[in-house]
């Protein structure tokens, strides 16, 4: 029985104590989980990488970006087309009814 006892407490011990089984388990799922956004960090920063490379030599990426902006190039003209708010659609006019 004291050996059964012992056993038990070895177990207990060994799963819940400081650095133990279960931490262990967390441990190794947080390592993942921050594995996981390094490499998304990465990415990200590879694509950021080319697009600085982009934006400091390749002319029509700059254009792009300058039009994205609002810029304009010297002797151009800009035409600002005023956004159209949507509305309820309105129902058509019955051809039956009388008009004012």
């Amino acid at each position: 029985m004291i050996a059964l006892a012992l056993v038990v407490a070895a177990v207990f011990i060994s799963l819940f104590r400081d650095m133990g089984i279960v931490d262990s388990w967390r441990l190794r799922n947080t390592e993942r989980q921050l594995r996981g956004e390094v490499e998304k960090l990465r990415q990200e920063n590879a694509l950021l990488k080319r697009t600085v490379e982009d934006l400091r030599g390749n002319p029509a990426v700059i254009e792009q970006e300058a039009r994205r902006l609002g810029l304009i190039k010297k002797g151009e003209n800009v035409i600002v087309v005023p956004q159209r708010h949507e509305s309820r659609p309105q129902p058509a006019p019955n051809p039956a009814a009388p008009r004012p």
